[in-house]
């Protein structure tokens, strides 16, 4: 009852004093005497007979015009209350988007390289061809490449945390690739020496310099466009 303005309960305390208020005046009294120690000492001020700071003289007849004030204040509290919890709730709601989007959307798992097989890995002038495919039941949703100090440039497939079934057209998960070695130097400003399908930490062998690799077949070379 705490809510309730001292002032409000002060104008309320020399009717609670004599008895005279209403049954609901004097709830909401003894409720907020409760936890209010200054206006406790009030009232046993007025028990005890000892003056008390002087007020404008309180009308017996105002319990309403107080009771009224209260309704009003408890009124503006419960306003407050009602956008406050509409904006936790519309927060909670943009929190559980975030959550589905990310769990279904956000490709953040790294295939691990168990069940990938690296094939037809072939070689044209700077461009290394291989076929990359990941049999484990589950699609892959985008293919990134990092490079790390050693000049070992990595092809990590990455999935949502909830994963997708596999289905046709296969696309990532059964594909064919190149890495262009030229252009991936030129953006990363240093050669590189070695090509993995995986991570750092799970890793398989594409490709390393000084590899003999057969030439690329001509055919490959024109579904790439390459004369």
């Amino acid at each position: 009852m705490r809510d309730v303005p001292c002032r409000v309960i002060e104008d309320l305390l020399p009717l609670y004093h004599d008895d005279v208020c209403s049954e609901e005046s004097r709830t909401l009294v003894e409720g907020h005497l409760s936890q209010c120690e200054g206006c406790r000492n009030e009232l046993q001020r007025m028990r005890a007979g000892l003056p008390v700071e002087e007020k404008v003289p309180v009308d017996r007849n105002s319990d309403d015009r107080v009771m009224k004030g209260i309704a009003s204040s408890w009124k503006k509290g419960r306003k407050r209350s009602f956008w406050k919890g509409t904006v936790l709730s519309m927060l909670l709601v943009g929190s559980i988007i975030l959550a589905y989007v990310g769990l279904f959307n956000w490709h953040v798992v790294s295939v691990g390289t168990e069940k990938a097989d690296i094939s037809m890995i072939s070689q044209h002038g700077d461009m290394i061809f291989y076929h990359l495919n990941v049999d484990d039941g589950y699609s892959i949703s985008s293919i990134i490449y990092k490079m790390d100090k050693s000049g070992n440039l990595y092809v990590t497939a990455k999935r949502p945390v909830i994963k997708r079934k596999s289905e046709p057209p296969f696309e990532l998960e059964n594909h064919s690739d190149l890495v262009d070695l030229s252009e991936q130097q030129e953006i990363r400003g240093q050669k590189v020496k070695a090509i993995y399908f995986g991570t750092e930490n799970d890793r398989k062998q594409i490709w390393k310099k000084g590899m003999d690799l057969p030439e690329t077949d001509k055919s490959e070379l024109a579904r790439w466009g390459i004369q």
